[in-house]
């Protein structure tokens, strides 16, 4: 019945944020109230993030021995998603009203508190780290790490060692099917209809990860 009504909850608001591409046509002012900077989509994504580093932790407080290796995949997420719960608000600073140091003024393309909009050397991180490298992580993670846990006995055994989440199937496809959709349009600022999409769905895999039992007992 969890697993059902999760996969349910998935579905239709993963088929929610995608709808919001489709608003480009319906009324073009809507979709980019939406998506703008500190916009509702921002916004959602960067609660989502912080709700997947919280559920982790609460899950880590929970084990005998919370800060141990073998729970290293938990505590990795968990300070991983915070990361990116802080770069998405950019660490509070629109939020208090915070002035730009020195160093982000110069080398940040919007002159905000966050790496992943800063440029060094010619390079935008933005893109070469936070789009095509977490891309390529991702990819493979919804993509390949589900076929080897449920195919390899080893691999299966060192992903439960070190409590790595795996995503269900049917999560990996509502993702992978959501993104081809969110990708066919050329919208401006479609990524953040994107990031949005995968805090969500990382959410939802870190409550019902394929390994459950296994990591979270």
């Amino acid at each position: 019945m969890f697993n059902k009504k999760i996969n349910f909850l998935h579905s239709i608001f993963s088929s929610a944020i995608v709808s919001t591409v489709f608003l480009f046509y319906f009324s073009n002012s809507v979709y980019n109230s939406l998506v703008k900077e500190d916009g509702i989509i921002e916004y959602l994504t960067a609660i989502f993030l912080l709700s997947i580093s919280i559920f982790l932790i609460k899950k880590l407080l929970e084990m005998k021995d919370s800060i141990s290796v073998n729970n290293f995949g938990i505590i990795m997420f968990s300070i991983i998603f915070f990361f990116g719960f802080g770069e998405e608000i950019s660490w509070g600073q629109r939020i208090f009203n915070i002035e730009t140091p020195p160093f982000f003024s110069e080398n940040n393309l919007q002159s905000e508190t966050n790496i992943h909009n800063l440029m060094i050397g010619g390079v935008k991180l933005n893109k070469l780290i936070f789009t095509n490298g977490l891309f390529f992580i991702f990819s493979f993670y919804f993509l390949a790490t589900p076929y080897l846990y449920t195919k390899s006995k080893n691999i299966k055994s060192l992903i439960n060692r070190f409590s790595i989440v795996i995503p269900k199937y049917s999560q990996s496809v509502i993702f992978i099917s959501s993104t081809i959709i969110i990708y066919i349009f050329d919208h401006e600022r479609i990524s953040e209809i994107w990031e949005c999409l995968f805090a969500f769905t990382m959410l939802i895999t870190s409550i019902n990860p394929s390994n459950r039992k296994e990591i979270y007992s």
